[in-house]
């Protein structure tokens, strides 16, 4: 369960989010909704603690991961060891490698240091990455930015598969996709 109750928050002397209340039950979608620099990420952040508000109460669970608007990824090593890294506990290769292929990326790119991916590769890794790891809240910030349109919908549904019973945010500007998740619209 998320809950944000009379939550606010500014940047300096920039407020963002003035009261801010909503509620995402365990295994609900909360779709973030607003223009640019509304606070979606803002709101993200606060969800996964980075962020501390300046009033109001913030309830979320501690087992987390994100999609972040940047891949946030180690340039360096390949696909899978970036999953890895985000485990937090050992994985095979091959599982990591056929996760990978479920979200489209061929075992031969996922072998490649990240930096010498696309960015619509590199952001399935990143996906691959917040997906496998065990938590109660996930939070997707724009998570199909750079994945091309005839792929849009296989990622779609490979992010669908695996988020049962976890509360997620989410951050997309695209509405039919948001829409697939069935969410709680929350507008800011």
């Amino acid at each position: 369960m998320i809950r944000f109750q009379n939550v606010c928050f500014a940047y300096g002397d920039a407020a963002v989010l003035t009261d801010l209340s909503f509620d995402c039950p365990s295994g609900a979608v909360a779709w973030l909704w607003g223009a640019n620099g509304a606070g979606k990420t803002t709101v993200t952040n606060l969800a996964l603690g980075l962020l501390t508000p300046d009033a109001g109460q913030i309830e979320a669970p501690t087992l987390a991961s994100a999609v972040f608007q940047e891949d946030r990824l180690c340039e360096h090593l390949t696909a899978v060891a970036n999953v890895r890294l985000g485990l937090g506990h050992r994985v095979a290769a091959a599982e990591i490698l056929d996760e990978l292929a479920l979200a489209g990326l061929t075992s031969q790119d996922a072998g490649r240091p990240v930096s010498r991916l696309s960015g619509g590769q590199r952001r399935r890794v990143a996906l691959v990455r917040a997906l496998m790891r065990d938590c109660d809240l996930l939070c997707l910030d724009e998570p199909y930015t750079g994945i091309d349109e005839a792929s849009v919908d296989e990622v779609v549904a490979y992010t669908l598969d695996r988020i049962e019973h976890r509360s997620v945010l989410l951050v997309c500007h695209d509405q039919q996709i948001a829409a697939r998740f069935a969410p709680t619209t929350v507008r800011l």
